[in-house]
């Protein structure tokens, strides 16, 4: 069976009516009922999912009360060869982000937002507990998952180690199509096309985040550095400090829900009950992603820029549902 929709919006009021269980309602017999039957059915549901933690099950509703899944998105290096985008691949590669990029399938929405209240570090090794299963992510789980290792620079924000000739702003210049335009803020939109690709699988795949898409901050372009010069980025430290991050930080999102899937998978966690979306084409990096930051292609194959001013790309996007629920899967409409 799938879970209704209203359970992400009533949980969050869960543990409001079970303080106030005690006190007199105005509503009718009937809607007393009702409202006793979804409680009762959410307590159910986050008993299976937490298995009577309940530190665990406060967690989970303190989060889900405000917070959502990062839209998930997909790269077929396939692609990225038939459209001769040659610099970017093989750089792609260097990393070996192959196979995470590449991740697709099924997203089960609710246990993404079991696994990251339960969140911890243990060592280097992040940890979690979803139906009671130990996830402990290992160098082993995460070279048969993502096919990425512990190994390489341990790069972000405010840490350069490694790479001491990193200047931000002299970089971001150097992947200017225009190297003389004066710089108000560090825009994507400003970049040649590989920089700009790379930077946009930065900010929606590597370390993901809900708005702002286009705008540059300093560990994007640390990483971007490290990408198209061939420097080894330890992506498991990356990847374990943005989901910490996104547990700790009220207005991040819960990124990486196809990675974070996998990992249901992999530790044989019973999904069967569970709530299943499907990865949809929107979620594909594709030639309709290069439209949108105004390149086109030509006779050779090559791509350019369309005549129009990058500065008019949109720099956030909203990724609210009305209803509240969460964002997955949802087309974008910002790069």
């Amino acid at each position: 069976m799938c879970y209704p929709h209203w359970l992400p919006i009533f949980v969050a009021h869960y543990s409001k009516h079970k303080k106030n269980s005690g006190s007199t309602l105005a509503s009718s017999s009937r809607q007393k009922k009702k409202n006793q039957n979804r409680q009762n059915t959410v307590q159910g549901v986050l008993e299976i999912w937490f298995v009577g933690d309940e530190e665990g099950i406060n967690a989970y509703i303190h989060e889900m009360s405000r917070k959502q899944i990062n839209i998930p998105k997909v790269l077929d290096f396939n692609w990225l060869k038939s459209e001769k985008l040659a610099e970017t691949r093989p750089a792609l590669k260097h990393q070996k982000l192959k196979k995470l990029l590449e991740l697709t399938g099924n997203v089960y929405p609710d246990l993404v937002n079991v696994f990251y209240p339960n969140l911890t570090l243990d060592g280097k090794n992040i940890v979690s507990y979803v139906k009671g299963i130990k996830m402990k992510i290992t160098s082993e789980v995460w070279n048969s998952v993502a096919g990425i290792k512990f190994s390489g620079l341990k790069v972000g924000k405010g840490n350069t180690s490694g790479i001491q000739e990193f200047n931000k702003l002299q970089y971001y210049r150097s992947c200017m199509r225009n190297p003389a335009q004066s710089i108000s803020r560090f825009h994507a939109g400003n970049l040649n096309l590989t920089p700009r690709l790379a930077a946009y699988i930065i900010a929606w795949q590597l370390i993901p985040r809900g708005t702002n898409h286009v705008v540059l901050h300093e560990e994007d372009l640390i990483l971007l550095y490290c990408i198209m010069n061939l420097t080894k980025v330890n992506w498991v430290y990356i990847i374990n400090e943005h989901m910490l991050k996104s547990k700790r930080l009220s207005d991040y999102r819960f990124p990486y829900a196809i990675l974070v899937s996998k990992l249901i998978d992999y530790f044989g966690i019973d999904t069967s009950n569970e709530r299943n979306e499907t990865i949809k084409a929107v979620s594909e990096i594709d030639n309709s992603t290069l439209t949108k930051m105004g390149f086109h292609k030509v006779e050779d194959n090559s791509v350019i820029l369309k005549g129009k001013d990058p500065q008019e790309e949109h720099g956030a996007s909203n990724l609210n549902n009305e209803d509240g629920n969460e964002a997955v899967p949802m087309e974008d409409d910002t790069v």
